[in-house]
C-alpha cells in the first residue's frame, strides 16, 4: 500500500468529518500524476482509505508511475456531486 502524506507536498491538514465520509464511502479516488515528459495521468484507485485523519491511502498493486509522481488525490461523492482534492 502506498500512503499518500500531505506533510510530504510542504502542508499538513486535518480531514473533516466531511472528508472522511466521502473517502469512507467512495473508496474510488483519482491519483493526479504528471510523467517525466509532462504527460497527465489520472488513474482510478479501487482502494482508496484513511490511513488515519491526515492521510489517505491506496494499494500500488502495479501502479509504479503512479507512486513515483502523485501529485493530488480525487475522491467524489458521485450522488451529491461534491468531491475533494488532497
Amino acid at each position: 500500500m502506498h500512503s499518500f502524506i500531505a506533510a510530504r507536498h510542504r502542508f499538513a491538514m486535518k480531514l473533516s468529518a466531511d472528508m472522511q465520509r466521502v473517502v469512507r464511502e467512495q473508496r474510488l479516488g483519482f491519483v493526479a500524476t504528471v510523467t517525466p515528459d509532462g504527460r497527465p495521468n489520472l488513474p482510478p484507485k479501487g482502494t482508496t482509505g484513511l490511513w488515519d485523519d491526515e492521510r489517505l491511502f491506496f494499494a500500488d498493486i502495479a501502479s509504479p508511475g503512479t507512486v513515483a509522481n502523485p501529485v493530488e488525490v480525487n475522491v467524489v461523492d458521485s450522488i451529491l456531486r461534491k468531491g475533494f482534492r488532497f
